[in-house]
């Protein structure tokens, strides 16, 4: 079997207002390398000027820059991205297409049709420069659309998987110690896989054992979500989620199914910008 290494490269933050204060939500994308494949699984946030401009919310980084940046770490170009594949359509982990021309970006058809048409909650966060890129592309070369489960490459499976949107789709990826999912928003942090584990949460729910918590943004009724999540979690070894600051960044050399505690969980501190 072919297996990949994945990094996660954190491009930038936002900080949303929540419960009274601030939550900073960290914005990913991952690479994933093997057999001469270099692929991004989402292209993550626009510069954060212009998420402030649209949906008045702060942040840092996003946009062409952190992207470059966050590849040449990798010793990589944005023009060495042979495809792209993007969990869901929302703004935060579909913009930046234009930097990718030439590369493949593979998305749920009913994703596609769900951003032209969104349900009414969601359509702030389906953004036109995201559709307009994807309807320009030339097919099949730099655009697939592809319809429910489907086997990408050796050794990378997409799930179709509705509830946060209705085309999401979770790639599930061969390591060599296992399989990962990177889950994206399906369940976008650590207490949303493990709700009674105080490793994962600092306010765990024993009601919650065995089951998941789904979020607030969603397609799809509750009882949909968390078959979903479970269809997930029996797919793979490890779930990534999107916006915990707690995920690996070198996988498989970094491997774990929950994070050791909740130290590094730091999406209700402060933000202090560093000189």
């Amino acid at each position: 079997m072919t297996h990949y290494r994945i990094t996660s490269l954190r491009i930038g933050e936002l900080h949303l207002p929540h419960g009274g204060g601030i939550m900073r939500d960290p914005i990913h994308c991952w690479l994933v390398r093997g057999e001469g494949v270099n692929l991004l699984v989402d292209s993550g946030m626009a510069e954060v000027a212009t998420v402030t401009r649209r949906l008045k919310v702060n942040g840092t980084r996003g946009g062409h820059q952190a992207l470059r940046e966050e590849l040449a770490k990798e010793g990589l170009k944005p023009e060495d991205i042979q495809y792209i594949i993007l969990t869901h359509l929302h703004f935060d982990h579909a913009d930046n297409l234009d930097l990718f021309p030439d590369a493949c970006v593979v998305v749920q058809r009913a994703e596609l049709m769900a951003a032209i048409d969104p349900v009414p909650s969601q359509r702030i966060y389906y953004w036109r420069s995201t559709i307009d890129n994807l309807l320009a592309r030339k097919r099949p070369g730099q655009l697939r659309l592809v319809e429910g489960d489907t086997d990408l490459l050796p050794g990378i499976r997409l799930l179709y998987v509705p509830s946060h949107t209705e085309g999401m789709q979770v790639p599930v990826i061969a390591t060599a110690k296992g399989l990962v999912a990177i889950a994206s928003d399906l369940g976008d942090h650590y207490r949303y896989w493990f709700p009674a584990d105080p490793r994962a949460t600092d306010r765990p729910q024993r009601s919650l054992t065995g089951a998941y918590l789904t979020g607030n943004i969603r397609s799809e009724s509750e009882r949909v979500w968390q078959a979903a999540m479970r269809r997930v979690q029996d797919s793979s070894d490890i779930v990534i989620p999107a916006h915990d600051f707690r995920i690996p960044v070198q996988i498989p050399e970094q491997w774990f199914a929950i994070p050791d505690s909740t130290d590094g969980d730091i999406a209700h501190h402060p933000f202090v910008e560093t000189p």
